[in-house]
């Protein structure tokens, strides 16, 4: 019983709380963004799905490539494979570039790979030990979000690619901007991912 309340309490100050149903903001080319507001901050979730043309072995390839998640990723100048740490468990560091004059962030995440089910696939991103990439004293170090991806199969050559994403942005960054962007940011990234996958 004692840990079953400790675990709830563990729940309710780590997690965002959800205030709203998911609002479609965005329907173009086999891309659906959806946002929705949180009861325990002024930023906004997102939730993006992709249905691709690819095999589930490439769509996973490509998203767990950290060296090369700035090839798509947008507005991502820099992203490296900090450390392997199995088959399943890495930690990524990715800078993302922000509109003039908000300066950008960067975060070190922990990436950890598994197979709830047959042809299913579940990425799930935490922040990992910021230790592992010095700080740049130009960019925010992000160290509060949390998301995953899944990557289903749904066909002989079609996959459906959902990520799910929250995070604070830290610093003095207008909640409405950062809430602006939730949309165009994944938006670009799925236009791109799938340009990839289906080339």
């Amino acid at each position: 019983m004692k840990f079953l309340i400790l675990f709830c309490v563990y729940l309710t100050t780590t997690a965002p709380s959800h205030s709203q149903e998911w609002n479609l903001k965005r329907n173009t080319n086999n891309i659906k963004v959806y946002t929705r507001e949180l009861d325990s901050t002024k930023f906004n979730e997102y939730k993006a799905v992709l249905i691709a043309r690819t095999s589930i072995k490439k769509a996973l390839e490509t998203i767990v490539d950290a060296d090369n998640l700035k090839k798509w990723n947008y507005k991502t100048p820099q992203s490296k494979l900090v450390k392997k740490i199995s088959d399943s468990e890495f930690v990524f560091w990715m800078e993302n570039d922000l509109p003039w004059p908000i300066s950008n962030r960067d975060h070190v995440s922990s990436i950890n790979v598994s197979q709830p089910e047959a042809n299913t696939y579940k990425i799930v991103i935490k922040p990992a030990d910021s230790n592992y990439v010095e700080k740049e004293k130009n960019i925010i170090r992000m160290d509060n979000f949390e998301g995953y991806w899944l990557i289903k199969e749904i066909g002989k050559d079609s996959v459906e690619i959902t990520q799910q994403m929250y995070g604070d942005p830290k610093g003095t960054i207008p909640s409405w901007l950062v809430n602006s962007i939730l949309v165009t940011f994944p938006y670009h990234s799925f236009e791109n991912l799938k340009e990839i996958l289906e080339n």
